[in-house]
Order: structure tokens, then sequence, then C-alpha cells
């Protein structure tokens, strides 16, 4: 199989998205008849804009409304057809792909589409020219791959052959046993396309939310295992339908395209790309600090029952612990991990502990993803890294390189690392613009292995927040990317404020709320209030008793349960210049990640940020005016 997508799939003109699947390094592209018919060029000059940056031009598609006419409109199909040879013999291809009808007029009838077919397949075959047929999955009469099948089988030409499509197949839930029987040589094209699950018509679903597998929720590695089956040989091509691709970069979106691919041809035997490997925890998140806010973030985690345990041999860098916690302070102002123009307290590293750190880069690089040396950018360190999507650091390391790390590079004031309540980090939030929410998506389900839950939206007062939760087999890893269309929320008020996407908050986990609390209030720590009309809501939800409401309500904690248990929250106040925020979690067998409260939670931390800024307006105009009536003294 070779590498295939759809234009289609891209932003921009016909120019920029063949300059974008070049570079990307695919080997084909289907040219989706309106990007030519926008093109200012001759068909001919098309074809040898493709052919110029190595491609080569697997179909003009789509053929549509073609099958189960009568009379004149019949007559009036075939004269389309022979119109789109005409194209093809300019464009320089050799296939034409036809969707299942939809026209109101067609007939049903295995047989009469057969006939149509074969009529077709023998025009085709007088022009050196083929015809791929796919099963719509709002076809008129045809919607199952095995009815598309039984037409391309009765029709018995070399010259019409099958297109499978994974997205009309899943969005039917059409069982994936036939397509193992069908012989490799009878399919022409194979088009994939993944999509998280909604409960909506077949054509909205498709025209809108398709995305690259990887990224969705359908079991493409099922599908890929019967393809294999059938031991095609031909293009493995994307067809993607999706509003974020159609305005994001054009550039982004045929690099994840190509990776998507590598994935897919990873769940096939034959590919000699390693298996995923499974994320064991969060080793360790390197901060990046600004320096107003170093000593209140260190009075903050020793609050919180951490302690600088380590400093690095040369840069001014902290190492602070606590149970399996581990975040290294870095005031460095020209350290790689530093997001170029943000001016912020930011995570802009992360460690993930596996099993076999040598096993994951070596997938991530079969994958198409940029290994970060330690050399290449200076590091004293011997630790590797993938860049993340908005321009952090992934580590990659296993048990030995954890400790040999903090043992040579945080060798100076070593302490040892305190016990207490705090346990590990629980989850970590990442706000990203939409494009970036599906780059970072793929990226981390191509190379980990992860469980991913369904999409849900989190309430946001200026909007709604699309949320998805990563998590390994035994929970101790999570992450949850979140994305909004409205502009204000508070993840896109991140990506605005911050210039581009990132962590913006991180969830420690205690295994006492009550002690965690409890210390936060006796060191003065500011946390986020939360109003009482919350706790006599939590009152009529929960039967909980008097005083563990009035602890909560104190001590600003929200609560929730499911059927596996409890969970505690808590957040801290953001410092000056912090881009992240502090919550501290005690989950007690509850699987989620608190999205009940998250509303209540937003809106506190709007009306804080309101206050500050308000705050902060009427202190410069009391300056001003003590300003103002110096001069007039003087």
């Amino acid at each position: 199989m070779y590498s295939s997508i759809a234009t289609v799939c891209l932003s921009g003109s016909l120019e920029e998205k063949v300059d974008a699947i070049a570079q990307a390094g695919f080997e084909g592209l289907e040219l989706f008849e309106n990007d030519l018919t926008a093109f200012t060029g001759t068909p001919r000059e098309a074809g040898e804009l493709v052919r110029s940056r190595g491609l080569k031009l697997v179909t003009l598609q789509p053929f549509r409304d073609f099958e189960g006419l009568q009379g004149h409109a019949r007559e009036r199909a075939f004269d389309r057809a022979e119109h789109k040879f005409d194209l093809m013999e300019e464009l320089g291809t050799d296939l034409l792909m036809t969707c299942s009808t939809v026209h109101p007029d067609s007939l049903p009838g295995l047989s009469r589409a057969a006939d149509d077919f074969y009529e077709l397949g023998e025009r085709a075959a007088r022009r050196n020219m083929r015809v791929a047929y796919e099963a719509l999955a709002w076809g008129r009469h045809i919607h199952d791959y095995r009815d598309s099948w039984e037409v391309v089988r009765r029709a018995a030409h070399s010259s019409v052959g099958l297109v499978l499509d994974t997205f009309h197949i899943f969005s039917r839930q059409t069982e994936l046993g036939t397509i193992g029987r069908i012989p490799g040589d009878r399919i022409f094209l194979v088009q994939t396309a993944d999509a998280p699950r909604l409960s909506m018509d077949h054509l909205s679903w498709s025209r809108h939310y398709r995305c690259f597998p990887g990224q969705g929720e359908l079991q493409m590695d099922s599908f890929m295992a019967m393809l294999q089956e059938t031991r095609y040989d031909g293009p493995l091509s994307h067809e993607i339908f999706n509003d974020v691709f159609r305005m994001g970069h054009s550039d982004q979106t045929a690099r994840d395209g190509l990776r998507s691919y590598h994935l897919l041809r990873s769940m096939q035997d034959d590919s000699g790309i390693p298996a995923p490997q499974p994320i064991e925890s969060v080793a360790f998140l390197e901060i990046a600090v600004e320096p107003a806010d170093l000593v209140p973030l260190r009075e903050l985690l020793s609050a919180l029952g951490m302690a600088c345990v380590g400093r690095h041999h040369t840069l001014n860098a902290e190492r602070w612990a606590a149970g399996d916690v581990n975040l290294v302070l870095n005031t460095e102002a020209g350290f790689t991990g530093r997001v170029p123009g943000r001016d912020a307290t930011a995570i802009t590293a992360i460690g993930l502990k596996v099993s076999n750190a040598y096993e994951a880069f070596k997938r991530a690089d079969k994958l198409g993803y940029d290994i970060i040396e330690p050399e290449e950018v200076g590091a004293s360190h011997r630790m590797s890294a993938l860049r993340n999507v908005d321009g952090s650091l992934s580590y990659i390391i296993d048990d030995s390189q954890l400790s040999r790390t903090w043992d040579r590079e945080f060798p100076v004031d070593v302490q040892p690392i305190p016990g207490g309540a705090l346990v590990d980090i629980d989850h970590i939030s990442v706000a990203l613009s939409y494009h970036d929410y599906l780059s970072l998506m793929l990226q981390y389900r191509a190379i980990f292995q992860l469980e991913i839950t369904p999409s849900f939206d989190v309430t946001d007062p200026r909007g709604l927040i699309q949320s998805q939760v990563l998590q390994n087999y035994n929970g101790r890893f999570r992450l949850a990317l979140n994305a909004s269309a409205s502009p204000n929320t508070a993840s896109n008020r991140f990506v605005r404020q911050y210039g581009g996407s990132g962590i913006h908050h991180v969830a420690l986990r205690t295994e006492s709320m009550r002690a965690t609390s409890a210390a936060l209030q006796q060191a003065g720590t500011q946390v986020l209030p939360i109003p009482g009309n919350y706790y006599r809501d939590l009152a009529a939800r929960f039967d909980l008793p008097a005083q563990t409401k009035t602890w909560m309500q104190d001590h600003h904690i929200l609560f929730d349960q499911d059927g596996s248990g409890e969970f505690h929250q808590l957040y801290a106040q953001q410092l000056a210049h912090q881009a992240f925020f502090f919550e501290l979690v005690q989950r007690d067998g509850y699987q989620g990640l608190g999205a009940p409260n998250a509303f209540v939670r937003v809106t506190a931390q709007q009306r804080l940020e309101a206050e500050t800024l308000a705050a902060h307006m009427d202190g410069n105009d009391l300056d001003t005016r003590h300003h103002n009536t110096d001069e007039s003294a003087s």
C-alpha cells in the first residue's frame, strides 16, 4: 500500500494543498473536483502541478448519481461520465471514483446497477481507464459496502472495482467480516476516516466531524486487520470532511495526515513498527518561572507539603517533590523548553514514564514525529524528547533514566523526599485551539497505549468547551484535552492570552483533603472562593452530614460522586504571572474529573479575575490622582 490523501481534507487553493501534501511526504492524492473547478489553470496544468511535486494523481472524485436511471436521464448520466473521462485524460489519471446514487428518480436493484456499471466499465476500458464504486452511508438504495461489492461482482468487468470507505462502513455499524473475503485486486481504492461517536444523521456527521484515524473513536484496527486479509496493495487514502481542517493550517493537517497513515500501517502485522507503549505515570513537570512568581510559588508548594530536594548543578533550577510528584522550577530565561513569546510562569515540559523508552522513541520516529536529542539543544541531561504542537516538550523516560537524571542533574543541597498527604499527579488539562486539539490527540494515541473517553461538553459561562480524556490502563495518567469554538471561554482565553495552546491546569492527588486544606489555610494560601449557593445545592443533591458540608464550605471544597466513589476538589488561586493553576483532588474510587463542578469553578475564576483587574485599575487611577495632586502642590 502507499500513502494518499484527498485534497478536500485541506484548506487553501489547489496549489497550496498540493504543496502541503508533497512537503508532508505523501505519495499520492485524490483530486476533489471542486478544487479542479476553482483552479485557474487547465486540467492538464493541474495534472502537471501534481506530478511536478512528485505525487501520483490517484483519482478524480466524486462522480455522483449515476446508476439506476432510465431513458434520457440514463443517457445523460453516461454523457456526464464521458466528460469526466475527457478531464481524466487531460489530468493524467486513470481512475474515476463513483459514489452510490441519491437521485430521487433512481430505481433499486443490484442487477440493474451492475448492468449500468458493466456498460460504464466498457466505456472506461476503451479509454484505458477504470471506475471505482463506493457505497455512501446515505445512499438511496445502496448504503452498505456488501451491496456495492455485489454490484461490482455481478458487473464482472476488469475496469470496475470497489471503494471501501471506513466512515461509511462504521457509521452504518456494518460487520467487517465480509471484507476479508473480497479479492484485493477487486478493490481499487481504500479511503480512511475516523470520527467521534455521535447520534445524528449520517450526512451531517460525515460532512462536519470526520477526522484522521487516531483522532476519533472508530475501530480502525479491526478494519485494517480485515483489509490485510484481502492482500490489497493500492492507495490507502484519507478522505476527511472536517470544519476544523477547512479553516486550519494545511501544512499541519497534511503532516498529521501522514502520521495517521503510518499509524494505520502499524496496525498490520508486517509494519515493522513497535507496539505502542503504555504510559505508567507523569514523572515530572518542568515549569518556566517568572522571577516575580518564584517566592510565592515556593510558598505554595511548601504549604502543599512539598520540599526542594535538590538544585541543578549549573542552572537556576530546583527540584521540588513529595510522594510521586516532581516539579522542576526553572528560572533560566533562555532554556530549551520555553515557548517563544510566552512570558509567563508556564509548564514547558512533561516527563512521561514508560517501561521501555527506546521502543517508544522508535515507534515515534516510524510514525514521523520529530525527536529532539539533548545534544541538539545543548542540554546537559541525556533525555530525548518530542516537540509537542504547543511548543512544549514531552520527555519519554524509564525508571533507570529518571534516577540517573535526578542524581546527575540535581546534586546540590539534596534532601529526602517528604512524605505526607500528597500522592501523585492525578491529571493534566491542556487548553488548545481546535486544530491543535486534534493534532495532540493523534500524537498521544499514535505513540502510546491509551484509552479514550467519549467526548463531552463542559459548560463555561461564555460558551461550551469540548473535552476528551486520554488515560492509561490503571488511571495513573490522565490527560484532558479542551477546545472551544466560543472565543471567550476559559480555554480560548488561555490560548489567546498566552500565545497558543498549552497546559493550563494541573491536578495533584492527596490522600487527605482535610489535611491538605488545613495546611493551606494555616499557611494563609489563597484558594478559589466558591459561593454559598453551591453548598445549598450540594446539600440537596447529596446526603452529606451537616458537619461535612460545613467543612467543605469553610474550605471552599467542591464535591461529586459517581457509581464508583467520591471526589473532592480544591483550587489554589493563580499567581500574578502564572499561566496555569493547581487543583487538589481526593479520589476515592471516583472515575471522572469532576465535570459537573466545572461551571461553578470557571465562573468563580472569571469573577476573581474580573475583581483583580478592577482592583488593579482602581489602583492605577489612585496613583494617577496622587500624581496629579503632587504636581498641583508643586
